[in-house]
């Protein structure tokens, strides 16, 4: 198999700063409503309680309150409540970090069931937090939460297949399986990294038009590879018609969000660049900025 570059697509799983994740529910968030439940023992009313201290929703944030009634309702079985708990620990939210009794309450979480928590747990075992690295665990944890649809376990396990790693071998369809699966779902890195099999012929049938049509998907949702990719494309004429307006939107657009690659195209095509092209192409490009569907979400 041709060896992949090991420049990564994906945004870098570690550190997890953004573990304390927390679900939007449809319960009923009157705080007295939820303290009631909450003094009776009810697991949930226990969680809602400590998400409204943790968000400072009705009451003044508390993380020490937080906790307090996080630690109860997870103790009371709550996975929502022990996914976050393992997430204040890993953070060291209003608790000294520790990663041992993170990995305890995110375990109990994943066992449950609760996709969140078994993605997290996936990235813990992939980056030996906590535990001994070990990736075939976090194989298992990742396709978990990938089969019930979380969109970052999906690129996470695509991601985790198209590099390889000790214990688990390079598998570019299976990869392409995962990653095609979160592109459909919207995530903009997926899109990118869909454009970039198909361009390469890396586990699909190899298709420049394909290509094409993933990294605009990509650009327009303001990705910078999948801009400065897709503006590389409309330079050489591969599954577009060439122009070199649009190169030159979509390289700008691309090398101001950061891409080096984009930045060096433009360098590259500079003789292609003339002062009308540079003006209807700063054109395009507010006019491509303006249109941006999301704001790209880190995970």
């Amino acid at each position: 198999m041709k060896p992949v570059s090991k420049t990564r697509l994906f945004p870098n799983p570690l550190p997890i700063l953004l573990l304390l994740a927390v679900l939007a529910y449809g319960e009923d968030t009157n705080f007295q409503t939820l303290e009631t439940k909450a003094s009776g023992g009810d697991p949930e009313g226990e969680f809602l309680v400590g998400r409204a201290y943790s968000r400072g929703e009705g009451v003044p944030q508390s993380d020490a309150k937080a906790i307090e009634w996080y630690q109860k309702a997870a103790e009371h079985g709550n996975a929502k409540a022990q996914n976050n708990l393992g997430g204040i620990y890993l953070d060291g939210r209003g608790v000294t970090r520790n990663e041992a009794e993170a990995v305890k309450w995110y375990q109990k979480s994943a066992n449950q069931g609760a996709a969140l928590a078994q993605d997290t747990l996936g990235r813990l075992f992939a980056g030996g937090i906590g535990v001994k690295k070990d990736n075939k665990q976090a194989a298992v944890w990742y396709r978990k939460a990938a089969e019930q649809g979380l969109v970052q376990a999906q690129v996470h396990l695509g991601e985790l297949y198209y590099f390889g790693a000790e214990g688990v071998p390079q598998d570019q369809e299976e990869s392409a399986k995962w990653i095609t699966k979160a592109a459909a779902q919207g995530n903009p890195w997926a899109q990118n990294a869909l454009g970039a099999k198909y361009e390469n012929g890396l586990g699909l049938k190899k298709g420049t038009k394909q290509a094409a049509e993933w990294y605009a998907k990509a650009a327009e949702q303001g990705d910078p590879k999948g801009q400065g990719n897709l503006g590389r494309l409309y330079a050489d004429g591969l599954g577009v018609e060439q122009s070199w307006v649009k190169a030159y939107a979509w390289l700008s657009l691309g090398a101001a969000g950061g891409e080096v690659t984009a930045r060096k195209l433009l360098e590259t095509y500079e003789s292609h660049f003339d002062s009308t092209v540079v003006a209807e192409g700063k054109r395009l490009a507010d006019e491509y900025r303006g249109k941006v569907t999301c704001k790209i979400f880190r995970y």
